[in-house]
């Protein structure tokens, strides 16, 4: 009897624990139904945010000596490297005491910097794969602001003659284009596309613009660029297509390249554009590649988009081989690809087209 007692009690407890478990689950299934979240599914997200923290934490605390996130703007009295050794490196560059490319490859400053760039690819990877409605809304949103600008203004000139532009004047539809090559930091903007882009009223095809707003390069004041370069490009793409088969075709362009690649650039660029009815010209900016180099490095530590050098400062000769390699040719129009010195003298007289 105790037996059968003891055994009936040993039952009624199995069966009270199925129903609080049952119990419990059916509060669960209900919280969730109601958009709340159980005990479990609160504390997922908290260590997934809580792991991600801690990575960053990882990566920051890998940094050699001297190299922080960065959280401030960089300004070349603050630079993106903030130590006496990457100040004095930009006052050097600065006054055109520039290095060798093997003095420069080796410079602690300019690991610094890798290293930068590499903590942040850790942190953010590619941009480009982030797959949401909100972000997809983000890059037809920069693609749109874009393409309000208009050509390159002078809005001033200091007292050393350069000129300061805005980027707000009159576009002209005459279906001219023209490429900027040159090595990175060679000079492309200042001597070509921003004066260039004043006399033919042309906009200026720059994905460097576009890049310098997209969230995480502005949360790291530039030090992001390798993570959303790709992005970057994918938005620049889209604004391209607007002038080979939108609103904006016909209109005036110079597009600063480097142009490291022949067959790339006729196939990226020159074709397509020639196949939309434009005439194709190109200049080339002629620089040392250790003076350009080294401006790389001055433009990053001093506010600049970092890039990795293994990738800045792979150019060589190339883009001055590329235009070698086409000026001669003749484009579509009719005329040679190469704009040479005593040409850009003679058409420097014309007035832009009204």
């Amino acid at each position: 009897m105790k037996t059968n007692q003891r055994l009936f009690a040993l039952v009624l407890a199995l069966l009270m624990s199925l129903c609080v478990a049952l119990a419990g689950m059916a509060v669960a299934e209900a919280a969730e139904e109601a958009g709340q979240e159980s005990d479990v599914a609160v504390d997922e997200p908290a260590e997934g945010a809580a792991n991600d923290e801690a990575e960053a934490d990882d990566a920051a605390a890998a940094l050699p000596e001297g190299v922080v996130p960065v959280t401030w703007e960089v300004t070349p009295e603050h630079p993106m490297i903030d130590t006496d050794e990457a100040r004095a490196l930009y006052q050097q560059f600065l006054a055109g005491d520039y290095l060798s490319m093997e003095e420069l490859v080796a410079n602690p400053v300019v690991q610094q910097l890798d290293a930068l760039s590499a903590y942040y690819k850790s942190i953010y990877g590619n941009t480009a794969d982030i797959d949401t409605p909100e972000r997809e809304a983000l890059r037809e949103e920069l693609k749109d602001w874009f393409l309000t600008l208009g050509s390159a203004r002078t809005e001033s000139v200091d007292e050393n003659g350069k000129h300061h532009y805005v980027y707000d004047g009159p576009l002209n539809r005459d279906y001219q284009m023209i490429l900027a090559l040159g090595l990175p930091a060679s000079g492309k903007s200042t001597f070509i596309a921003d004066p260039d882009s004043e006399a033919m009223g042309a906009f200026i095809l720059d994905p460097d613009v576009i890049k310098a707003r997209i969230p995480e390069y502005v949360e790291s004041h530039g030090a992001a660029s390798d993570s959303i370069h790709f992005e970057g490009m994918g938005i620049f793409d889209r604004a391209i297509s607007e002038f080979l088969t939108g609103d904006m075709k016909g209109v005036n362009i110079v597009l600063p390249i480097v142009g490291g690649d022949f067959d790339e650039m006729m196939q990226q660029y020159v074709l397509p554009f020639e196949a939309a009815g434009y005439n194709v010209r190109a200049k080339f900016r002629p620089a040392e590649e250790n003076e350009a180099a080294c401006r790389v490095v001055m433009r990053e530590l001093g506010g600049g988009q970092l890039i990795n050098s293994a990738v800045a400062f792979n150019f060589g000769e190339g883009p001055e081989n590329v235009y070698n390699q086409m000026k001669d040719m003749t484009n579509a129009w009719g005329e040679p690809y190469g704009i040479e010195e005593d040409e850009e003298a003679e058409l420097e007289e014309l007035e832009p087209a009204a």
